[in-house]
């Protein structure tokens, strides 16, 4: 009989945790263990995490069945309306959502998804260029650094990212992030192929960022935030966005379609629209919030650094990837073709 107590207790604890499984498909590195036991502590779940480098990747992943397999996915914000459309994420019932309100008024009714119906916002940040200050020995402040051979300043990386890749080459040549105009993306891919063939090639987020903090690279095409998480520890490493501009964009978060278990999803998105919890996951991640009601909990060191919140003229420069539609097919093929050269 002492042996057969500890087993039942093994076995009832088994079934508990099997009842409260939470699958999370999120970038990596991207929420700080304390919010994951946190959780878990609190609603007596396991929380398994999947993760992504690249959200092409998530999105194939989703449509092959992952909407079946996975509870939340965090998506970049031009893929929602996308996957809502393909029918992989479901319409979100705000009464289960009774911290949307701690939400800044601007991320209350996003462009990339009205009122919030298919998602909430998890983080946001920038996209431009990170640097080695004391290997470069030339001014770095154009996307000409990729694209421009006379303005080549060492070994580099571009993120393998469909959108933000193309995105950057337009912005070089003065057009929109979003242009479909079949001849701009052409000039486009024209520059992206001499780019790959001067760079190292294409990197995830976190390859890049640690490529460059290994002194593999001296110039990576860059996530705002990827960047200031090493510059204590590499302060000659320097984050800007391009004179002719760059990326700004929110992360979302999405309950699939078919999640197994719906309710718990709901419980993980409340959970991280509090003040607190959602100051620990910007403050772990070194990105904006867009929890109103987060912003004193913030590191001070964080709210006052310009590259995780950009001054007004930064801002200008920055625009938001969007839903472009049938066009993203257009993207697709022009992207198979630079990865193919």
């Amino acid at each position: 009989m002492k042996r057969a107590i500890p087993l039942l207790l093994l076995v009832l604890w088994g079934l508990a945790w099997a009842r409260g499984e939470l699958r999370l498909f999120n970038w990596a590195d991207y929420i700080p263990e304390e919010v994951v036991a946190e959780f878990e502590r609190r609603y007596q779940a396991r929380v398994i995490i999947d993760t992504f480098e690249a959200p092409e990747a998530m999105l194939a992943k989703l449509a092959a069945g992952g909407d079946a397999e996975y509870d939340v996915v965090v998506p970049p914000d031009y893929y929602v309306l996308e996957m809502a459309r393909a029918g992989l994420i479901r319409k979100l019932d705000h009464t289960k959502l009774k911290n949307l309100k701690n939400l800044a008024p601007e991320f209350q009714n996003p462009q990339y998804d009205p009122g919030n119906r298919h998602s909430i916002p998890y983080l946001w940040g920038t996209t431009g260029i990170a640097y080695d200050r004391e290997a470069v020995k030339k001014p770095v402040d154009s996307w000409a650094v990729f694209f421009d051979p006379e303005a080549y300043a060492g070994p580099c990386f571009l993120l393998d990212e469909m959108r933000e890749t193309i995105g950057a080459a337009l912005k070089y040549l003065g057009y929109s992030l979003n242009d479909t105009n079949p001849d701009h993306l052409n000039e486009a891919k024209e520059l992206l192929i001499g780019a790959k063939k001067r760079c190292l090639g294409f990197a995830g987020g976190i390859e890049a960022r640690s490529r460059l903090l290994a002194g593999d690279a001296t110039v990576v095409h860059a996530y705002s935030g990827d960047i200031v998480q090493i510059q204590e520890e590499a302060p000659q490493v320097k984050y800007l966005v391009p004179k002719e501009g760059g990326t700004i964009w929110t992360d979302a978060v999405a309950i699939p379609k078919r999640a197994p278990h719906p309710e718990l999803a709901y419980a993980f998105l409340d959970f991280i629209l509090e003040p607190k919890i959602a100051a620990k996951i910007a403050n772990y991640n070194a990105y904006a919030t867009p929890v109103a009601t987060a912003m004193p909990y913030l590191d001070p060191e964080l709210k006052a650094n310009p590259a995780i919140f950009p001054p007004e003229e930064v801002r200008k420069k920055l625009e938001y990837i969007r839903d472009i539609g049938d066009a993203i097919r257009l993207y697709d093929r022009i992207w198979t073709e630079v990865k193919a050269r």
